[in-house]
């Protein structure tokens, strides 16, 4: 923690950098910046600061830099990790003031943005002035930063054709923890944000960071043509089991556009949500007999009306011919829900304000396995289950995670998802899979399994990168001193 001459002098030095009327010591202000929606212990920061452009960002990292100041980048805090919890105090740094899309590039399809910039943002903007091209979302609200989920590779609603969210970027200008500004990608050398290769792909030193290596203060991502042909079938499967071979035969299909299956029982507390009733998912409710385990859901394009029919029969022929020994009755192909998304509320939240998962990537190979396995954890703590998976990459892996949603304010609950998330993570690293959006504790469970070579690597690239250890001290790259 600072002095309090020390903190006075940093407040009067940042606010000639962003203004005084942008720096905040105000209990309520820093209050807000101090938790998450996780069970992740709250911290404080000491000083909020939001800044507007580059330059601004730039001069508050060398302020930092020379106070030995920690500084902490902040959108919306929304990232399910506790990733943005200030773990030695110091500077929030909060960029939604830089909110601006500066460039959509219709021909090269690629959107340049500031890390203010949210889904809600770039949803209405390509809307109202590119409506024929479209951005990627993630079950998340509109208050989600484009940038934050690239940076945290996320999984969206297209991630089964495109992978991670991470896969969209095509360019970066970072704010070094030295104060030094660069550029990676075409836009190094050319005007152009139109691609990372074929450069040294240095994007990989600072995507999955967590703002530990650099700030990024402008980011281009990918853009795709819109289809105007969309339709969503809903398939509900008996067991793990059968659930497996219907996302693998859909993923080898190469047809569909998303691919998700999520545990009945979360569909059940969900419903329950919507109708304006707490959501609780302790005590778990009885499965009732003939209730399936999972349900797939599978949205589908077309060009045309004909294109998208004909998606849909091959679908419906893997089902019927394929997997005639499962127990699947084909669903009538619905509206895509693919409008729906960012999700405009997450009404899961109702259950008192919380939300936690323990999220992986791993192979799908070991998925039926893996979701079991974490199903019956949640068995154990009478925790709803509530394994919700996404196919990405056309079935090269998934994104697996068990959605909690609670009460932060009932002590027994936090108990049980803490506890439960412990023992969820233990089982996912040894069955294979990458725990992703990694809070604290599960960086430094990682960090174990690594080799000797790997976290020295890390280290490296840290203290090259940001010497002084200001930048979200205490995550990855290096633990807190």
């Amino acid at each position: 923690m600072l002095e309090e001459a020390v903190r006075s002098g940093v407040v009067e030095k940042l606010s000639k950098i962003v203004g005084s009327e942008n720096v905040s010591t105000n209990k309520a202000d820093l209050y807000i910046h101090s938790y998450d929606m996780t069970q992740a212990e709250p911290s404080w920061p000491e000083i909020l600061v939001l800044a507007k452009s580059v330059e601004e960002v730039q001069a508050v990292v060398k302020l930092a830099n020379e106070e030995k100041v920690p500084v902490t980048p902040f959108v919306a805090g929304g990232n399910v990790g506790g990733v943005a919890i200030p773990l030695e105090g110091g500077i929030i740094l909060d960029l939604k003031r830089m909110d601006k899309i500066l460039e959509i590039n219709e021909v090269d399809m690629y959107a340049l943005v500031e890390p203010g910039v949210t889904f809600g943002h770039m949803k209405a903007y390509l809307e109202e002035n590119h409506p024929d091209l479209m951005y990627t979302y993630a079950f998340s609200p509109p208050t989600t930063g484009v940038i934050t989920n690239s940076l945290l590779q996320g999984l969206d609603n297209l991630s089964f054709r495109y992978g991670a969210a991470s896969n969209w970027v095509q360019g970066l200008e970072v704010v070094l923890g030295t104060g030094e500004i660069v550029r990676v990608g075409s836009c190094a050398v050319s005007d152009s944000w139109h691609a990372v290769v074929p450069m040294p792909e240095l994007t990989g030193l600072f995507l999955g960071w967590q703002g530990t290596t650099g700030i990024i203060t402008k980011m281009s991502v990918a853009l795709w043509p819109k289809v105007d042909h969309t339709a969503s079938l809903n398939f509900q499967c008996a067991n793990f089991d059968d659930t497996y071979r219907l996302i693998r035969a859909l993923a080898r299909s190469r047809v569909p556009d998303d691919v998700i299956s999520t545990s009945f029982p979360l569909s059940k507390v969900s419903m329950r949500a919507m109708r304006g009733e707490k959501a609780n998912i302790y005590p778990a409710p009885e499965k009732k007999e003939g209730e399936p385990e999972l349900t797939v859901s599978v949205e589908v394009s077309g060009n045309t009306e004909e294109e998208l029919q004909a998606r849909i029969h091959v679908i419906e022929k893997i089902v019927s011919e394929d997997l005639k020994d499962i127990n699947i009755t084909i669903p009538t192909a619905m509206p895509s829900g693919r409008a729906g998304f960012p999700m405009q509320a997450l009404p899961v939240l109702s259950g008192g304000g919380g939300l936690t998962w323990v999220g992986c990537y791993g192979p799908l190979s070991r998925w039926a396995e893996t979701c079991e396995k974490g199903c019956q954890i949640q068995d154990k703590y009478d925790i709803t289950r509530s394994a919700y998976t996404r196919v990405l990459n056309e079935g090269h892996f998934v994104g697996l995670r068990w959605m909690c949603p609670f009460d932060k304010g009932d002590e027994e609950t936090v108990r049980r998802i803490k506890a439960m998330a412990d023992e969820q993570t233990d089982m996912v690293v040894k069955m294979g899979f990458v725990p992703y959006k990694t809070p604290v504790w599960c960086v430094r469970r990682l960090e174990k399994e690594g080799s000797p070579e790997w976290l020295k690597l890390h280290r490296n690239v840290k203290n090259l990168l940001d010497p002084n250890n200001i930048l979200n001290p205490g995550r990855w790259g290096k633990p807190a001193e």
